[in-house]
């Protein structure tokens, strides 16, 4: 049997763009090109198009109201001014890149025709040198926000920011319809932004000196890279990396909180920063435009700084689910190893910048650790940002809840909206978007980057070729592939075989080492025969001459797998989690009656057994859940033999407000008591005293804060009870002495 070795050639990336494309370029297969045929990824798309797009428009009104007034106001119609707010736009511009990804599949006339009377208001709204911002057009600032003057505050006013959104919605609703009236708007602020910010000239802005100063919120970078490969315009380029360079470099804040240097990456020049700090989602759009302009231009400035932050990133700041940004306040990154879980914060947006980033790594570098790293947190951390109806929110996403209205923004549940809406549009443009992750070509070699049951039709140097792809991922590890070409040709098949397949590390990194070890390696078969292939770059390549009806079959074994922390990370002292292939499963209460904060998981770092069934009804329904024999904390001194039921974390808050949850199982008694407030109190009390006790068998005064919890309020003698009866309307007191 001949060894099959993987072939590699690094490359620089591009997308579907006007500018030559080098010869040996990755190029993604984009997502509209790509038939989905799974239930996964296919009902949730179905999901977005039919019901989070209307409502995600409905929600968006006064933004879009603030625009109509605004282009009012220019075009004295009215003369009464809108109220000022900074970033609102931006995420009306989101709603609308996603509405047009919607349309690119699915043509809907009604829905173009609300986003044409869009565009008209965007369009009235700009002024007639390309300048765009409501707030300052209609001469009403919130001036400590956004300066006196345009530009004048570009460290907080989101005006570059904003647009940036706008670029980024005209290229994708020009690429849905071919209508390019948006996008010519969008040219045209652009042009503005480099005649003042580069060149000069304009006494309106800045006494006509050249502005020369990045935005506090990186986005516009991203943005001109796309302008740039819809448009060929070099212009675009040439902006995108003017601002990256210019970047702690003519601009340093000097303050604290959001005035600090590094709070938008602003502390040093981009190609020597080399770990993450600051905000997360700032920096990783930052980061996503280096690449982007490093595989653009063909360059090499930012790689230094991209594998610095990356391993920084994987090695000591990124959270098990995928999740960047762990601290509240600054919504941005900690400390080395700084990942707390009912504190975390991990906002929706961060995730998705998570994604855009390791997949544009994957396009510079062809290696399939920063697939791994991008699969990770799209299931787990993105996904977990909207409910499965399409209609509910997350815009923080800890690791464990205790039921408790603190940990999103004051409630105990998704929100409707949010008042900062930038977490709803953004998953919901990144979904849309998916199938344009599952393959990429270069002239002879096909990549199957994220694995889903779908259908696309691939074009190589000597012809295209049909990939029909049979798969349940993410819920199993086979994948069946069916090749359909005019004629025979040779090529290269390359299957990312995932960290998580092996015995080291569930992703790239060393944070999240397994404890329970595997036998089951990844096979693959063609034509029904094993095929022997060695692993490089996380790829398993097959190179032959291939036949009309080839078949391969790809296992990649899915097991239940428990996984520790590194040990530095000390919020998971004495804690184990849980995953199952690309997912991290998580202990929600609806499951498991009482808070789950009571679960331990004793000896359960190596051998386990465990079940794994489905929802076969509600919300939930078809989704896998992992049972396994873990013990209940009743009291301080009482443990209790349970079957606990787990569920993937992205599935979590779809059953009810209020509910606890955990990703991060203590191994002990001491450790859940601590993460259990009403045990954490009980564990540190003294002593009890009260002035009357009901005199009865099960009576006991300390009954009053034992943590003991009944299965219902008649059950006795399961548990020791404190009670004022009969001493009914007479004074009754208690103390509670604490160590």
């Amino acid at each position: 049997m001949n060894k099959i070795i993987l072939l590699i050639v690094l490359v620089f990336a591009t997308s579907c763009i006007k500018e030559d494309i080098k010869e040996d370029a990755i190029i993604p297969v984009p997502f509209n090109k790509v038939e989905l045929t799974d239930t996964f990824w296919k009902t949730k798309i179905n999901t977005i198009k039919e019901v989070t797009v209307p409502f995600s428009l409905q929600n968006a009104q006064e933004a879009i109201h603030r625009l109509k007034m605004g282009s009012d106001y220019l075009n004295g119609i009215s003369t009464e001014k809108p109220k000022p707010h900074r970033y609102i736009s931006s995420d009306l511009y989101k709603v609308m890149e996603g509405a047009a990804y919607s349309l690119m599949n699915s043509p809907d006339a009604k829905l173009e025709a609300q986003l044409d009377s869009i565009i008209v208001h965007i369009e009235g709204a700009m002024e007639s040198d390309g300048y765009l911002y409501v707030s300052h057009s209609c001469e009403n600032p919130i001036i400590e926000e956004m300066g006196k003057k345009p530009y004048e505050w570009v460290v907080h006013s989101h005006e570059l920011y904003n647009v940036g959104h706008m670029y980024e919605g005209a290229v994708a609703y020009y690429q849905a319809t071919g209508k390019d009236k948006w996008l010519q708007l969008a040219e045209k602020n652009a042009q503005h932004i480099n005649r003042v910010f580069f060149l000069g000239g304009d006494l309106k802005y800045n006494n006509g000196k050249p502005i020369m100063q990045a935005p506090g919120h990186q986005e516009i970078e991203l943005a001109l890279s796309k302008l740039y490969r819809v448009t060929g315009k070099q212009l675009y380029l040439d902006m995108a990396k003017k601002f990256l360079d210019i970047r702690g470099v003519n601009y340093i804040p000097n303050g604290e909180g959001v005035m600090s240097s590094s709070y938008a990456q602003q502390h040093l020049p981009v190609s020597d920063q080399l770990e993450p700090t600051g905000h997360a989602v700032r920096a990783a759009y930052m980061y996503s435009a280096m690449a982007d302009v490093d595989a653009l231009t063909g360059k090499s400035d930012y790689k230094k700084s991209l594998n610095a932050i990356w391993e920084k990133l994987v090695n000591t700041k990124m959270h098990i689910t995928g999740g960047l940004g762990a601290i509240k306040g600054i919504e941005g990154f900690g400390a080395e190893y700084e990942l707390p879980n009912k504190d975390a914060y991990n906002e929706t947006c961060a995730a998705v910048a998570n994604v855009f980033f390791n997949y544009r790594m994957f396009l510079l570098h062809k290696d399939a650790k920063y697939l791994d790293i991008a699969e990770l947190s799209l299931f787990n951390n993105s996904l977990a940002g909207m409910n499965i109806e399409g209609n509910r929110f997350f815009y923080v996403n800890p690791l464990e809840s205790d039921g408790l209205k603190a940990f999103n923004h004051g409630i105990a549940d998704r929100a409707k909206w949010f008042g900062t809406a930038c977490c709803p549009p953004n998953i919901s443009r990144l979904i849309l978007q998916t199938p344009g992750y599952m393959y990429a070509h270069t002239k002879d070699e096909i990549f199957l980057t994220i694995y889903a049951g779908s259908k696309t039709e691939i074009p190589l140097k000597n012809g295209n070729v049909i990939i029909t792809q049979v798969s349940d991922y993410p819920f199993k590890g086979d994948v069946q592939l069916t090749l359909d070409s005019a004629k025979e040709q040779e090529f290269a098949i390359s299957f990312r075989i995932p960290t998580w397949v092996g015995n080291e590390n569930f992703v790239p990194g060393k944070l999240y080492p397994f404890t329970n070890k595997i036998t089951e390696e990844a096979s693959i078969e063609l034509n029904g025969n094993p095929v022997e292939f060695t692993v490089e770059k996380g790829f398993a390549t097959i190179r032959r001459i291939w036949e009309k009806g080839d078949q391969i079959s790809l296992k990649l074994p899915m097991p239940v797998r428990s996984v520790a922390s590194y040990l530095e990370v000390k919020e998971n002292t004495n804690r184990i989690a849980f995953t199952k292939g690309p997912l991290v499963y998580c202990a929600e209460e609806p499951d498991n009656i009482d808070e789950v904060q009571r679960l331990i998981v004793p000896n359960m770092k190596s051998d386990f057994n465990s079940e794994i069934d489905s929802f076969d009804s509600g919300i939930l329904k078809g989704v896998p859940k992992i049972k396994i024999d873990w013990k209940k904390v009743v009291s301080k001194s009482k443990i209790e033999n349970k079957k606990i039921t787990l569920i993937p974390y992205y599935t979590w808050s779809n059953r009810g407000a209020g509910k606890t949850m955990s990703v991060w199982i203590p191994e002990d008694i001491n450790t859940s008591i601590n993460s259990l407030p009403s045990l954490k109190y009980v564990y540190n009390i003294d002593k009890i005293e009260a002035s009357f006790c009901e005199n009865v068998n099960d009576a006991s005064v300390p009954a009053i804060c034992d943590g003991a919890i009944p299965g219902a309020s008649a059950d006795r003698g399961s548990n020791k009870r404190w009670s004022t009866a009969p001493e009914y309307g007479k004074s009754q007191w208690t103390t509670i002495d604490f160590k």
